[in-house]
């Protein structure tokens, strides 16, 4: 039988099963129980790294059962948090007679001591190199002790939740298969191996969960992703009944169709939190609804995501064809929240905000510019200045200590240095960046024009979420501004030379000597400004209008100081005005 599952973050048992009451009424078979604290006590083995970042929040077997011979290497009780949460879990799903799927990564990275202990055990160096600091190495799962205590894990996690179906990424985020194509530092792992069959390795590492399962009296199915296509391709004829790589199983079919997305990594809106993003759901309810040959999984943000999951609760098999089907359905869903005499005017907010995302669409290479800078490099928070690299701590450790980059901290300095690459660098970028956004601006604005009439129009019962949607439209405008600001600013200081005395380069007398400065100037004022309009927007909601993380603050996330931060940004920014004449001429002083 077709298996439909959820996945979904949830902050609390209680949001839990309220998930678990609506998956029941969407007609799911499945939900996912895997959702963990985030692992801090790997990133804080080595704070100067900021790679383990990627794999906090990526549940492993041993996040949550720590084996005998690994007791000395892992933190046993944060991984006994998390078996109580997925034990409450799976008796929400036994009231609701839901089965339990896990979403994880496997073979995850150990920590260095594990192999210094166990030399034989270590396999691929996984890490993305210009993103970590130091090396990072994968179990070897060919190796047949190893194996056994991964198959005995997965026994254990089955017995606390009848897991029969296992989503495991690797390659990526700190895991890897040895000798696997896509592996970031390329192709690698110990010679014990290197005999064996991608095929038959792939095989046997699904057949990991599907034996550990077994052994627990359950029937499971394990798919895996992130598998370059070479190996997928030479692996496929090798799988096993109910394995599958990247969705395609050993008959060439695809096993899982995703319905939204669940990640802020693949929301281009983040780091704004639930940005309504309904045509990209109805247009995805769309594609499958009519397909028989795989699986279902709605990926859902939030259980607060409410109007996502009532429309694919209502809409699913019932959306006509083509983009009228689409418009047709959600015009009629929009009825049924603000009135017939409303919902055009709802669904033109929805469909200009899902215009504007996907015209940013293409600012991606391992990670969306508003995620990888807006956030990983604190765009938002982080000073504009002249001489970054001059900043005393109590000015810079603020962002420094959350930002990620893992190279020199010249390139730290570099404000389109992503991670160790520098793909908005140039005059080119720039202006590629600035003429998107002058192109999608107006599409906000018409959005929030709008979202500002409907606040007092619609009926009592959806104003409140109204004045979240323009809260969030304000904002998204204020990252998309603060991006184009800091790739205007970078671009700038890139073709600025450094030992060159300041010298008059513009007979204009309102240029102040060098028409340069008189653009980092009108940046400068645009982006305190603009600092000052996201400080006023989360002063009226912090919680349910930007992603934050109250508990957990990393380099993932802002925490709840973001406001203490973007006023100390300003307040930096001023103090250090003055320090762009010793780059260009000015005649104000």
């Amino acid at each position: 039988m077709r298996k439909i599952s959820i996945a979904c973050q949830t902050e609390n048992l209680d949001e839990y099963r309220r998930l678990a009451e609506l998956a029941k009424q969407m007609g799911a078979t499945h939900l996912n129980v895997n959702q963990i604290e985030p692992s801090m006590w790997l990133w804080n083995i080595n704070r100067y790294d900021p790679y383990p970042n990627w794999g906090l929040e990526n549940p492993t077997l041993f996040k949550f059962i720590v084996p005998e011979e690994l007791k000395k290497h892992y933190d046993s009780a944060y991984a006994a948090r998390n078996l109580e949460m997925l034990k409450a879990r799976a008796e929400i799903l036994k009231e609701f007679g839901l089965k339990a799927s896990f979403r994880g990564m496997e073979p995850a990275y150990m920590p260095e001591s594990v192999y210094r202990e166990h030399p034989e055990w270590r396999g691929p160096r996984c890490d993305q190199t210009r993103r970590a600091r130091t090396e990072y190495f994968a179990p070897c799962l060919d190796n047949e002790e190893l194996r056994e205590i991964y198959v005995r894990t997965v026994e254990q996690l089955c017995k606390a939740a009848p897991i029969e179906s296992f989503s495991l990424l690797t390659n990526d985020s700190g895991g890897g298969l040895c000798w696997a194509e896509g592996l970031y530092p390329g192709k690698n792992g110990p010679l014990a191996c290197a005999h064996i069959h991608m095929g038959k390795r792939i095989s046997r590492y699904l057949s990991i969960f599907q034996e550990g399962a077994a052994r627990a009296g359950l029937e499971a199915e394990a798919a895996v992703f992130h598998v370059d296509n070479v190996d997928m391709i030479s692996s496929l004829p090798d799988l096993l009944p109910g394995q599958s790589i990247n969705n395609r199983t050993s008959s060439g079919g695809s096993a899982t169709y995703t319905i939204g997305t669940g990640t802020t990594y693949s929301d281009h809106a983040t780091p704004v939190n639930l940005m309504p993003r309904m045509f990209m759901y109805a247009e995805n309810i769309q594609a499958f609804q009519d397909r028989t040959d795989g699986n279902i999984t709605y990926a859902f943000r939030s259980v607060k995501d409410i109007e996502a999951i009532t429309f694919a609760q209502k809409y699913f098999g019932k959306i006509g064809k083509g983009p009228a089907g689409v418009c047709n359905a959600l015009t009629e869903f929009a009825a049924t929240l603000v009135g017939k005499e409303n919902a055009d005017d709802l669904v033109t907010v929805w469909e200009l905000i899902e215009r504007c995302i996907r015209a940013f669409d293409y600012l991606e290479t391992g990670g969306h510019i508003f995620y990888l800078g807006s956030v990983h490099q604190r765009w938002l928070t982080r000073p504009l200045v002249a001489f970054p690299g001059e900043l005393k701590p109590e000015e810079k450790d603020y962002y420094r200590a959350y930002q990620f980059q893992a190279q020199s901290e010249a390139d730290a300095d570099n404000m389109c240095d992503l991670q160790g690459n520098c793909w908005l660098s140039g005059y080119g970028a720039a202006n590629l960046l600035n003429k998107t956004v002058a192109c999608n601006l107006p599409l906000i604005n018409k959005a929030i024009n709008i979202s500002e009439k409907l606040i007092s129009a619609v009926p009592d019962s959806y104003r409140e979420q109204m004045k979240k949607i323009l809260l969030k439209l304000r904002l998204y405008r204020c990252v998309i501004r603060n991006a184009n600001n800091v790739v205007s600013f970078q671009e700038i200081l890139d073709r600025t030379d450094y030992s060159v005395e300041p010298k008059d380069t513009s007979p204009a007398i309102g240029e102040q000597g060098d028409i340069r400065y008189f653009k980092v100037n009108q940046i400068l004022r645009n982006e305190v400004d603009n600092t000052l309009e996201i400080i006023s927007i989360l002063k009226e909601d912090l919680s349910t209008i930007i992603t934050v993380d109250v508990k957990f603050k990393s380099v993932m996330n802002y925490g709840s100081d973001i406001i203490d931060d973007l006023k100390k940004k300003i307040t930096i920014m001023e103090n250090h005005r003055r320090d762009f004449e010793r780059l260009y001429k000015s005649y104000n002083r």
